[in-house]
């Protein structure tokens, strides 16, 4: 990768060409974002409103046939990375990806509108089937009443759920982007900055809040994924954290998002619980030795 991003960095022709190319590409969009956000963290956004302009048109294509991904995610990273260039810090990058994500999911719903309608009526008529599975005797009064309630959270939460996905592939190629960055220009920066990342504690109870209380509203229910994602990013860091103040190398990370893979939907809430007790307690500076914190690096050097 870090040929690659060497390759971006030669001049705007070759990010041009890498931007667009990887936009054109099915399933690269999110190289085709990390590499336009890498040029706006480096150079600004005056010097990649060209590379963004061409890199568009293919992304333009895309939406024209029913395809908004590579729009979307390039669109979000890009101003993402515009706020990260300014303010150099994560923690505001993914408290203003959050109406980003609400965005991503009311757009989507537009766009979509007829299979989201499709999906959820083939979920409610396997539904009856599933819940004996599950090990849920429900009465008919039950199940009609059950239906009802799913039938006005179905659409609005596989829009939020959607949202959360781009939001989640914009901020991971924006990391993607600060990766390479560091790699250049500020080796082990974005590693640090990474393990130091944890929300603040009035910023993570809001967000636990709308992930609980948001489901109870139809009108809401859609913010509750989004709201997850800062919360998930952060659990995930606190994790990388630990990994690298215990020093116990990358097979504990590498057996950690296996695990996620393996058991999303109970690692999924678990991390999120976490990030949010973390946020109270800050387990790493407790866990961290006294002589071993890591110094600031020069907010300028990556950017």
């Amino acid at each position: 990768m870090r040929g690659l991003a060497e390759y971006i960095m030669r001049g705007r022709r070759e990010a041009t060409l890498a931007v667009a190319i990887a936009a054109a590409i099915p399933l690269l969009f999110w190289f085709s974002a990390a590499a336009l956000a890498l040029v706006i963290l480096r150079r600004g956004l005056s010097e990649a409103l060209p590379i963004l302009a061409w890199g568009m048109l293919p992304a333009l294509v895309w939406t024209f046939l029913g395809d908004l991904t590579p729009l979307l995610v390039m669109l979000g990273s890009a101003g993402l990375a515009v706020v990260l260039r300014q303010h150099n810090d994560w923690v505001r990058v993914l408290l203003v990806a959050l109406p980003l994500g609400v965005v991503y999911a009311l757009a989507l719903l537009m766009a979509l509108a007829e299979p989201l309608q499709a999906m959820a009526g083939g979920f409610r008529e396997m539904l009856p089937e599933l819940l004996p599975q599950m090990g849920l005797q429900l009465g008919e009064a039950e199940q009609a009443a059950l239906l009802a309630r799913l039938d006005e959270l179905m659409i609005p939460v596989l829009g939020g759920v959607m949202g959360a996905m781009h939001m989640l592939m914009a901020l991971v190629s924006l990391m993607i982007a600060r990766s390479w960055q560091a790699r250049l220009y500020n080796p082990g920066g974005f590693r640090q900055d990474f393990h130091r990342l944890r929300l603040p504690p009035l910023a993570a109870i809001g967000l636990l809040v709308v992930v609980i209380m948001a489901p109870q509203w139809p009108q809401l229910a859609m913010l509750s994924p989004v709201a997850s994602v800062p919360l998930l990013l952060a659990g995930l860091a606190l994790m990388h954290g630990v990994v690298g103040i215990k020093k116990l190398g990358s097979g504990w990370l590498i057996g950690m998002y296996v695990l996620f893979v393996i058991f999303v939907r109970f690692a999924y809430p678990l991390i999120v619980f976490l990030a949010f007790v973390d946020s109270l307690f800050d387990f790493r500076s407790r866990m961290r030795p006294p002589s071993g914190s890591p110094g600031d690096d020069d907010p300028n050097s990556q950017g």
